[in-house]
C-alpha cells in the first residue's frame, strides 16, 4: 500500500454529504415531531410499571427513614446536627438502592411472565431487507487482528443468511500512534482486498481525533451517511449475529417513527476469573435490569454507545452535539455522548427503543479490576459532565431521568463515604458529649437517651435485603429457569456456589470503587481531565508490584478506618469491618481474580451454560 493511501483503504468517493448541525441545548433546534409515548405494550402496563417503581421506592425509603430515626432515638432535645445529617445522607443513599430493587422486581415479572421486554414491535424474521445499512467499527489503538477477525466472522455469518448485499463495513480509526496506524493500514487493506468480491470494506484514519468517538461517528455521518438508511455501531470487542442484525434492520424499515434501537449485549469471551465473575453477574441481573427499564421508559429509551442500530437521517438532523462552555473536564466536547444523543433524538420526537428479547448481541468485559478502573474513570467524568445538559430545553422527563441516574451512579459513592464519616463522628460524639438528662420543665424523672438495638438490627437486616435484592431476584429467576429446563440438583448447587462467590467478590470490591470514585471526583473537581486512554482487552495477570501500587490508597484508607473504628468501640469496628476488609485485601483480590480461569472449572462451565446461543 502506498503512502498516499495510508489513511484510507477500499474507499470510493461518496456522492453527497449529509449535514449534521450541532443542536443547541436552549432555544429552537431541529424540527421536532410530536412526542408520543409509543410502546408495543399497552399504555396501562407502562403506567402500572412506573406507578409500582415510584410507589415501592418511596414506601421503602419512608420506612427506612422512620426506622433509622427510631434506632437513633431522635427527639427534639436529643438530636444533633450530626444525627440529622446522618439520617438525611443515609436516606438518600437508601433511596437509590430501593429504586434498583424495585426495578429488578419489575424486570423479574416481565421475564417470568413470558412478556417481551421490548419498547418497539420487532418485525417478523421473514421480513425482506430492502435498505442499506453500514456496520461501523470505531477503533482507537486496538488490536487490528482481533477487530479484523470479528469483521470476517460477521461477514461470513451475513453471507450464510443471504443478506450480505445489504451491508457495508467501515473501520473508523482514531489511532494517533504511527505503529497502530501502520498495522491497521496493512491489516484492513489486506482484509478489504480479500473481501472485495463479497462486501465493501472501507478503512479510514482521522489525522486529528477531534471530539473522540462522537466526532469519529459524526465525521462518517456527514461523509458517507447519505448512502445508508441506518448504521450499527460496534465496539472493538462487541459482536452481533446476522439474525439479530436482520431483525433490527427490518424493524427500522417498518417503524418509521423509530430513530434508535438499543440491544442488551451479553458479556462474553472473558478468560480471567474477574471477567467470568462479571459475566456471571451480568447473566443473572443484567437482563432483569434492562427488562425493568423497558417496562417503564416507553419510547424514551437510552443509548449505550454500541450494539445499537440508528436511523442515519434522524441522527444527522437531531443528534449533533454542542460544545459545552468552558474547558474539560466539565466543558468542551461531550465525552459520554450516547446518553445525550438519545435525549436529543427523543426531544425531536423520535422513538428511542430498547429490545431485551433478542439474543445475539455481545461485548467483552474488562479482564481485571485495574482495566475496569481505567474505563470507569472516563465514564465518571463523562457522566458528571451531563449536569450541564440536564436543564436543556425540551428534554423528555424520562431522558432527564436517564441523565440524572448516570450522575447518581457515581455520586452515590460520595454519599456512602459521607455516611461512613458521619457514622464515625456520631459514635465519637455520643461517647464524648455531655448529655442533658433533665428537660427544661420540672420533672421527677430524667429523660435518658435511648437506642433501640432491636430496631437497629431489624433495620440492618432489611437494608441488606434491599441492597442484595437484585442479586437475590436474579438467583431466583435463574433457578426457576433451570427447573423449567429440567436441570438437576447438581446444576443448582453449582449455581448457588458461584452466586455466593460472586456475592463475596462484589462485596469486597464495593468499598474499593467507593474510594476510586472519591479519588476521581476530587480529580475532576480540581480540573484534571481523564484524557483518552486505550482500553486493555487482552488477558494478562497482574503482578504483585502493579497491584500494590494501584491499591496503595485503598489499603491506607482501610487501615485508617480500622484504627479509627477500633479507637471508638468494637461496635464501630464491627460496623465498618466489611468496608475495611475489602480495602485492605484489595491487592490480593486484584491479583487472584486476574488469573486465568480454568477451562473446566465450575465458573467457566456455569457461565458457558448460562450464555445465550450465538445463533
Amino acid at each position: 500500500m502506498t503512502a498516499s493511501s495510508r489513511s484510507e483503504a477500499g474507499a470510493s468517493k461518496p456522492r453527497k454529504q449529509l449535514a449534521m448541525p450541532p443542536q443547541p441545548l436552549y432555544g429552537p433546534g431541529a424540527e421536532r415531531l410530536p412526542l408520543r409515548d409509543a410502546d408495543c405494550a399497552s399504555p396501562g402496563a407502562m403506567i402500572a410499571a412506573r406507578t409500582f417503581i415510584i410507589g415501592m421506592t418511596l414506601a421503602l425509603t419512608v420506612a427506612f427513614a422512620w426506622a433509622l430515626s427510631q434506632a437513633l432515638a431522635l427527639r427534639v432535645d436529643n438530636g444533633t446536627t450530626v444525627h440529622y445529617a446522618f439520617l438525611a445522607v443515609s436516606t438518600i443513599g437508601f433511596c437509590w438502592m430501593a429504586f434498583g430493587a424495585a426495578n429488578a422486581m419489575v424486570g423479574a415479572y416481565v421475564v417470568m411472565s413470558g412478556r417481551r421486554g421490548d419498547t418497539v414491535e420487532l418485525a417478523p424474521p421473514s421480513t425482506t431487507l430492502c435498505e442499506r445499512t453500514a456496520l461501523l467499527f470505531p477503533i482507537y489503538h486496538e488490536d487490528s487482528n482481533a477487530v479484523a477477525a470479528t469483521i470476517r466472522e460477521l461477514v461470513d455469518d451475513l453471507e450464510r443468511h443471504g443478506i450480505l448485499a445489504n451491508f457495508s463495513v467501515f473501520v473508523l480509526s482514531d489511532s494517533q500512534d504511527n505503529g497502530y496506524r501502520d498495522s491497521e493500514v496493512r491489516k484492513f487493506g489486506d482484509l478489504s482486498e480479500a473481501l472485495k468480491h463479497r462486501v465493501t470494506l472501507i478503512y479510514r484514519n482521522r489525522e486529528r481525533n477531534i471530539a473522540k468517538k462522537a466526532g469519529n461517528i459524526a465525521e462518517w455521518v456527514t461523509r458517507w451517511g447519505h448512502d445508508f438508511a441506518h448504521f450499527v455501531v460496534f465496539d472493538a470487542d462487541s459482536r452481533m449475529s446476522a439474525v439479530t442484525l436482520s431483525r433490527l434492520v427490518s424493524t427500522m424499515q417498518l417503524c418509521s417513527d423509530t430513530a434508535l434501537i438499543q440491544t442488551v449485549p451479553a458479556l462474553q469471551g472473558s478468560q480471567t476469573i474477574f471477567g467470568r465473575l462479571q459475566e456471571f453477574a451480568s447473566s443473572l441481573s443484567g437482563r432483569l435490569a434492562a427488562s425493568g427499564f423497558a417496562a417503564w421508559q416507553g419510547a424514551s429509551g437510552n443509548y449505550w454507545g454500541h450494539n445499537a442500530i440508528i436511523r442515519t437521517r434522524a441522527f444527522a438532523a437531531c443528534a449533533g452535539l454542542p460544545i459545552l462552555p468552558g474547558n474539560a473536564p466539565f466543558g468542551g466536547h461531550i465525552q459520554s455522548h450516547d446518553f445525550v444523543e438519545a435525549a436529543l433524538l427523543r426531544r425531536a420526537g423520535w422513538r428511542v427503543a430498547l429490545v431485551t428479547s433478542l439474543d445475539g448481541s455481545y461485548e467483552g468485559a474488562p479482564q481485571s479490576l485495574v482495566d475496569l478502573a481505567v474505563r470507569d474513570r472516563r465514564w465518571m467524568q463523562g457522566n458528571l459532565q451531563h449536569g450541564a445538559v440536564l436543564p436543556a430545553d425540551g428534554l423528555h422527563p424520562v431522558s432527564r431521568l436517564h441523565l440524572a441516574m448516570g450522575i447518581a451512579s457515581y455520586l452515590s459513592s460520595a454519599l456512602w463515604a459521607t455516611m461512613i464519616t458521619l457514622g464515625l463522628l456520631l459514635i465519637w460524639q455520643e461517647q464524648e458529649r455531655t448529655l442533658t438528662y433533665f428537660a427544661n420543665q420540672k420533672t421527677l424523672f430524667p429523660v435518658w437517651p435511648t437506642f433501640d438495638p432491636q430496631v437497629g438490627l431489624r433495620l440492618l437486616a432489611a437494608t441488606l435485603l434491599i441492597v442484595f435484592m437484585p442479586k437475590l431476584i436474579g438467583l431466583g429467576v435463574a433457578a426457576a429457569t433451570m427447573l423449567r429446563r429440567g436441570l438437576g440438583f447438581r446444576d443448582f448447587r453449582n449455581l448457588l456456589a458461584i452466586w455466593c462467590i460472586e456475592l463475596i467478590f462484589s462485596t469486597l470490591l464495593a468499598p474499593v470503587f467507593m474510594v476510586l470514585h472519591m479519588k476521581s471526583l476530587v480529580e475532576i473537581m480540581i480540573g484534571r481531565d481523564s484524557g483518552w486512554r486505550s482500553q486493555n482487552r487482552e488477558t494478562s495477570q497482574l503482578d504483585w508490584r502493579t497491584a500494590l501500587r494501584f491499591h496503595r490508597l485503598h489499603v491506607a484508607v482501610g487501615l485508617i478506618l480500622t484504627a479509627c473504628a477500633a479507637a471508638l468501640s468494637w461496635h464501630a469496628l464491627l460496623w465498618l469491618s466489611p468496608v475495611a476488609v475489602g480495602l485492605v485485601v484489595s491487592p490480593i483480590v486484584s491479583v487472584v481474580t486476574s488469573m486465568p480461569a480454568c477451562p473446566d472449572s465450575p465458573l467457566m462451565l456455569a457461565t458457558n451454560r448460562m450464555m445465550p446461543s450465538r445463533g
